[in-house]
Order: structure tokens, then sequence, then C-alpha cells
């Protein structure tokens, strides 16, 4: 009986494991990650800016996009976004509420210059794709609890 039991669980265990497998190696679409950064806006005070980035990690045309080279790209992409954003912000000087569009569009073109200058870093076609999207861009108060 118990050798019976102890086949069942070990096919049971081969079973449960060979189906999760093919989910391992999944990847989403897309990837997204934030950073927080102060300002100042006028007769407001400080805030905290958030933003947060998508980035679409297999565009339209799928070819160019399923190189190593291409997934190295955006990995690197993904870590220096954040630093391109956080020097718009920290060079902003005292802002409005309506220059954040402003402020907005300068970081989403300094992401796409900062894109075209390691697409040549990792042999990659200026015509390749880059589809990102500032999703969040929001002001929080700061909370002193």
């Amino acid at each position: 009986m118990a050798r019976l039991f102890s086949i069942a669980s070990l096919i049971i265990l081969l079973v449960a494991s060979n189906s999760y497998a093919g989910f391992s190696s999944y990847d989403s679409p897309y990837s997204s990650d934030s950073v927080i950064a102060p300002i100042q806006i006028k007769d407001k005070g400080m805030y905290n800016l958030v933003i947060s980035i998508q980035f679409l990690n297999e565009p339209y045309e799928r070819k160019p996009y399923e190189t190593d080279a291409y997934e190295n790209f955006i990995r690197r992409l993904k870590v220096e976004w954040s630093g391109v954003a956080l020097l718009q912000v920290l060079k902003a000087k005292e802002q409005s509420i309506n220059d954040l569009a402003l402020l907005k569009s300068k970081i989403e073109a300094e992401i796409a210059k900062l894109a075209d200058s390691l697409k040549g870093k990792y042999s990659l076609d200026k015509k390749v794709e880059v589809v990102f999207s500032l999703s969040n861009f929001f002001l929080l108060e700061p909370n002193d609890n």
C-alpha cells in the first residue's frame, strides 16, 4: 500500500511539474517601472512626482524583436530610462501645474533620444521600433507621518 502511494505521489509530482513548466518561460508582452522625484510646484510647495513607464517587449513586427540583441537593448533601456527622467525633473526649476505637460514631453523626448543612441551599441537598425508610454505622471503630497 505504501509503495502504491509513493508511486502515485511521484506520478502526480511529475505531471504537475510538467504542466507548470510551460508557464515558467512566459514573458509578459510589456514591462513597467516607476520612479519618484521631488519637484517644486509654484505656490504649493514640494511634491513627489510619480512617473511610470511601460515598454512593449514585442512591437508589431516580430522578426527583429526576437533577437538577443533587442532583448539586451530593451533590458538596458529599462535601467537607464529612470536616470534620464530624474535628470529632467531635477533640471526643472519651480513648475506650475500647467508646466507638467511640457515636462512630460521633454522626458519622453529624452527617453526616445536615449533609445536611439543605444541602438547602435546593440547593432540594431535605426528603424527598429521602441514602443513606450509614460503611463502614470502625477503628483503626491509628501506625508510627514
